[in-house]
Formats: C-alpha cells, structure tokens, sequence
C-alpha cells in the first residue's frame, strides 16, 4: 500500500527550518543589497563607504515574557536591549528605533507608559531616537515589533559567515545567567508567599531583566576589522554557535572549563541540583557577543577587555567541518554539541 506523505508543519520543520523555507522568497534584486537574510541583521549600501543596518524582532506575550512576573517596564527595556544587541552582533552604530505595538484595549495608559520608559531607558543609553511606529488592537495579549536601524562602514560590518580553521572563539561577559534568573522568576511566581531573594538570585534575576548589550565592543571589533565571524548569544551558546558554523562552513571545539559562569550562577546552580555548564550551554537572552579571532591576537584581547571592561574569555577553537561540533570536558572527554536553544515552533519548547 501507498501511503501519502503527510504535510510538513511548523512543528515538524521548526522555526529554522521555517527561515530556510522562506529563505527562497527572498531575493535580492538590488545591488545595494549586501546581505539579505541569514544574520543578525540586513547589511544595505547606502553611500560608497556607509551601510545601512536593519533588524527587526516580535515580542509577544505568552511567549517572550509573562507579565506575572515581569513589569510592563522590564519588557520594554528587554524588547529594546535584543534589538541593540543584533547591531552589536553586526559591529554596527545604533541610531533609530520604530516601535509596532498591538495591545488589548482593557490595558491601562500607566501600563503603557512604563512599557515606554522601559523602550527609553537603552535609548537614552546608547544615544538612539524612537522615530515611529504603529498600534493596534489586540484580542489575545501584548504584541510587540521592533525595528533598529543602525550603521557601518561598507564591508566591515561583522558576518556570522567569516570564521577561519584556527580561528580562537571569544565570549563577552559570562554565560547562564539570563537563563538561571528566569528559572528563579518563574518558582517564585508558582510560591504563594516567596521569601526575599537571596543575594545571588537578585543578582541573577537582574540579569535577566536588565541585560547589558555590547554595542560599543562590537563597533571596535567591526572598526579593527580584528573579529572574523560574529553572533550574540540570544537563542543560547549551543545554539547560536551552530548558527555561526554553519554560516562560516566550519567546526568547533568548545572548552568545558573555560565558559564564564558567574559565581551567582554557580551558586544557584549547586544550590538547585542544575548543571552549570548545561545552563551557559542552552540559557539564551544572555546578549554576549560571541566571535573568533586570528590566535595572534590573544594579548589584543587582553587588552580590549580592559579597555571596555568587560570580560573577555577564550572558549574553544575553531576547526574544519569534517571535525563537527564538539564539547571538550574538563576531564578531556569529547562529546558532541546538542542544540537546546529555543525554537518557537518546537514540541516542547526551552522556555
């Protein structure tokens, strides 16, 4: 008997396979059109020597955050952060913000305003002007878009697309934190009564509701023209490495013992039975920049981190394809890479 293959689905491609799906609609009909879909952001020539830089991310409740447990205000300020964080990923200059928002007509007018003065607060930071939008009724809960134009000089915007075998990759900051923070947010939600915080759980909440994006180190990066291939780490390290290898046609080897993890995420960690290397592993949202220099670079790196200081750690190194994806333990046992980041269309979803 022949059986008709049955459709695929959302569910069954996932949301990367969605994008591969749609990738094909795409086409780039202009000459100005340096890099279309594919990475953090679109790269358009607007001048010889200027580029254009333009990304846009959705926001939605139920899915990106849950006002339970999160203040209109802390999902105005993360909404905006993720979008500056894709300039950043591209080495770029953020200038404009465009804001679509579709919102339940029951929603108080304070409400909307502290989801502004959250939108605000990164602006002001990062010297960038909110030049618009859209709004619209909603029958299902908070809808956010958002649209980031930023610039660079031509061709020396940062490319996932650029690694090199040899390569050393490169982390900003430390790793699981954003991811451990929620997980605290989340309990203390399901507690009637949740008692004070503890010192590290406050430190590990705030870095999920107020992450720290790293324009100005990627703008250097870009400038120097030092970093081959680059990403931020907002689907989490296990995924987004995968992104950067595959655009960049290449493997990598991933050093257990040199993820940055803080001392509040180790401490949460072992207090809760977590494994801390399996939450900088697949805890996405924390907004790190993740990119790969030449070796000869490591005292360069050194340098830069004081400079911006931010900490900058060597986690692997990149190697040809043939070699994979591969996590080298502490005890020097290899093993490979498994993809835990969030996919919106997956079955059992991270979040």
């Amino acid at each position: 008997m022949i059986h008709a293959s049955r459709p695929s689905t959302l569910q069954t491609i996932g949301e990367f396979g969605l994008i591969r799906a749609l990738e094909q609609h795409c086409h780039h009909l202009r000459s100005d059109v340096l890099q279309g879909i594919g990475d953090d952001a679109a790269i358009l020539r607007t001048t010889p020597n200027e580029a254009l830089i333009v990304s846009t991310d959705l926001a939605i409740e139920g899915i990106h955050f849950d006002l339970s447990f999160e203040s209109f205000q802390d999902v105005g300020y993360r909404t905006a952060v993720a979008n500056i964080s894709d300039m950043a990923a591209m080495g770029a200059t953020p200038k404009f913000l465009l804001v679509g928002l579709a919102v339940p007509p029951s929603t108080a007018v304070k409400s909307l305003k502290d989801l502004y003065r959250g939108f605000k607060e990164p602006c002001r930071r990062y010297n960038i002007s909110m030049v618009g939008g859209d709004t619209s009724s909603s029958q299902s809960g908070l809808f956010l878009c958002m649209t980031i134009l930023g610039q660079v000089k031509t061709n020396h915007a940062l490319k996932r697309s650029g690694a090199k075998v040899g390569d050393h990759v490169y982390v900003t900051g430390t790793l699981g934190d954003s991811k451990a923070g929620l997980q605290i947010l989340q309990r203390r939600a399901t507690q009637k009564n949740p008692n004070a915080p503890q010192p590290y759980e406050s430190f590990l909440i705030k870095r999920h509701l107020r992450p720290t994006p790293r324009p100005a180190m990627g703008q250097q990066l870009a400038k120097s023209r030092w970093a081959h291939g680059a990403i931020d780490i907002s689907d989490g390290l296990s995924g987004d490495i995968q992104h950067l290898c595959k655009a960049s046609g290449v493997g990598v080897e991933l050093w257990a013992s040199q993820l940055p993890i803080s001392r509040q995420c180790a401490t949460y960690a072992k207090a809760y039975g977590h494994s801390s290397i399996e939450l900088a592993l697949e805890g996405g949202e924390d907004y790190e920049l993740l990119f790969t220099v030449s070796p000869r670079h490591q005292q360069t790196m050194a340098k830069l981190s004081r400079t911006f200081k931010t900490p900058l750690t060597c986690i692997g190194e990149i190697r040809p394809r043939s070699f994979g994806l591969k996590l080298k333990s502490e005890g020097g046992i290899s093993r490979s890479i498994a993809k835990h980041s969030y996919d919106h269309f997956s079955k059992k979803p991270i979040r």
